[in-house]
């Protein structure tokens, strides 16, 4: 089994400001890209009508996740993104911590989560060097 944590996190885009979430999104990846090295996979989609934006992600443990978690919690990106979206769903699959839905919890997150039954993951590199 693994050890990664995926997101799903979906919200719903306040009318008119599909346009302004695209440019702080972008600006969003870029910084994640750059400062979390645990984060393996951060995308974000815009609905074709531009009313839900929905984040994919995979972090390489409960470690990565909550480093993810702080630093959007704490960072300049989540008022810009809460400030122009409605409502959300956030869920976490995967084996979660009791400290990160402790800190979900102490941070206002209200996170559904799944554990994995089974399944496997094509993009994890198993070979050695």
């Amino acid at each position: 089994m693994t050890s990664t944590i995926n997101v799903f996190y979906e919200l719903k885009v306040a009318d008119g400001k599909a346009e302004e979430l695209k440019n702080i999104v972008k600006n969003m990846v870029a910084y994640n890209q750059a400062g979390e090295p645990g984060t393996r996979v951060y995308n974000v989609y815009l609905s074709l009508d531009g009313s839900t934006l929905t984040y994919w992600e995979s972090h390489e443990d409960n470690h990565a996740m909550q480093f993810h978690a702080e630093r959007f919690a704490n960072g300049e990106f989540v008022n810009q993104i809460l400030e122009r979206t409605t409502s959300a769903r956030l869920c976490l699959y995967g084996s979660v911590s009791d400290e990160l839905k402790a800190w979900s919890i102490d941070h206002g997150f209200d996170v559904e989560y799944a554990e994995l039954i089974d399944g496997f993951d094509r993009t994890l590199s198993t070979a050695s060097p």
